[in-house]
């Protein structure tokens, strides 16, 4: 099965699981000149127009189905004795009469009612490969080792890289509803509140849907300059069904304390001590 991202250009990036997500995204985006779409098979970025030279459009048959009126009106139509026009207007009127209240009862008894819950707020986790650490105890051993006492920036920067996940927080906030079906978020606020007093260059947030203990559908977010003066927000357009909704940082990068985050990595070049450390 194909996988895409794509961009309007306004709103975030969207990680979609087949070309059938893919095409309202698509429809609703206002200007096609400002779609992007990445295919992971391709691994690149391509505009609207280029994509629709490598899609195949495919026709799929519709089957031609016969309402209830029209088999009565078949059957009518077979019988030897031709019936009289007010007994034919009858029969009518019954048909739809039954089938009216047919529809009516299916629909009132198998329609999903839903109720207005109390709305989800929660936190990212501290990431599993970010441990808690003893930063003074660091720090002493690193200037022993050396000989030589850390200047006060060194020092500074070695705090943030490796105490983040306290000062670079993440949260989401959902409006949710719930019924025998399970629940429905929308309305969906990612909220970034960065406090290590340093802008941060770009960030990668994955939001993940979770259904029965288990990780479902995961859509990617992207955030460029993240300021330490004002929380960074992006709201995320449609609806999750799931038991619940979780967001996790997928990767981090400011080059201004020399910091480099990937959720799949233990250390960027293996100084366990000082594990985020950012030599590009």
């Amino acid at each position: 099965m194909e996988k895409y991202l794509f961009t309007n250009g306004t709103n975030a990036v969207r990680e979609v699981q087949s070309g059938e997500e893919l095409q309202p995204l698509i429809q609703s985006s206002g200007d096609p000149g400002k779609i992007r779409i990445w295919i992971f098979s391709t691994s690149e970025w391509m505009t609207y127009a280029e994509f629709s030279k490598r899609t195949v459009a495919r026709v799929i048959p519709i089957k031609k189905t016969v309402s209830p009126i029209q088999e009565v009106k078949k059957a009518a139509g077979s019988s030897v004795r031709k019936p009289s026009g007010n007994f034919t207007r009858m029969s009518k009127l019954l048909v739809a009469l039954v089938v009216g209240v047919a529809i009516f009862l299916v629909y009132n008894f198998t329609r999903v009612k839903w109720k207005i819950a109390a709305p989800l707020e929660s936190m990212a986790p501290r990431p599993a490969n970010v441990p808690l650490l003893d930063i003074d105890s660091l720090i002493q051993f690193i200037e022993n080792t050396r000989g030589q006492k850390l200047d006060r920036v060194t020092s500074t920067n070695l705090r943030i890289r490796n105490s983040w996940p306290d000062r670079i927080q993440l949260q989401l906030k959902s409006e949710r509803e719930t019924s025998q079906a399970g629940s429905r978020f929308s309305g969906i606020n990612i909220t970034i509140d960065n406090s290590t007093g340093y802008n941060i260059d770009n960030a990668l947030v994955e939001l993940t849907t979770w259904m029965n203990g288990q990780p479902g559908k995961t859509d990617t977010l992207a955030f460029n300059n993240v300021s330490y003066a004002t929380p960074a927000t992006q709201n995320v357009v449609g609806e999750f069904r799931g038991d619940s909704l979780s967001v996790s940082f997928q990767s981090l990068r400011s080059k201004a304390f020399n910091f480099c985050y990937a959720a799949g990595k233990e250390s960027n070049y293996g100084n366990l001590n000082d594990r985020w450390f950012c030599r590009e």
